[in-house]
């Protein structure tokens, strides 16, 4: 548990007690709460912000933690617009923000990266789409079934 965050599946009469051990730890992401009795843990636990809620059933948590581990994995792909000579120097010219500023491109760099993630990959979609777009430049036939046999 060194370099990741862990996710918590709680159940049975120790949960609140364990929830409230464990919920200030930096290194504790989210809390699942798996009870038969929802109405009564559910009011409890709206008192934590790290528990995503209370589950009657195991696939309802197993599909909550598939999401939650998705983000996960795009939120750990590093991506830096933050010029190198700005991180490793500083700013020295007059103009330049001092370093513990980022620039703005860093704003951009990230809501540019939040939007790259949410893109659904469909690729047969994608070239359909391409064809259609070619056909309306008007692009040969030939080089377009070429291209729709060989991609």
């Amino acid at each position: 548990m060194n370099d990741g965050k862990s996710f918590v599946v709680a159940s049975g009469a120790l949960s609140k007690q364990l929830v409230a051990d464990i919920h200030g730890m930096p290194k504790v992401a989210a809390i699942y709460i798996f009870r038969g009795n929802r109405s009564h843990h559910e009011k409890w636990a709206k008192e934590w912000v790290k528990i995503q809620g209370v589950f009657k059933s195991i696939t309802s948590i197993c599909e909550s933690l598939k999401k939650v581990a998705h983000e996960c994995e795009h939120n750990a792909i590093p991506m830096n617009f933050v010029p190198k000579r700005m991180l490793t120097e500083g700013a020295t010219a007059p103009g330049e923000q001092i370093h513990d500023q980022l620039p703005s491109s860093y704003m951009y760099s990230v809501i540019f990266k939040e939007i790259i993630l949410e893109i659904v990959d469909d690729d047969a979609k994608s070239i359909e789409n391409l064809v259609t777009y070619c056909r309306q430049q008007k692009i040969s036939e030939s080089e377009l079934n070429e291209f729709q046999n060989n991609y």
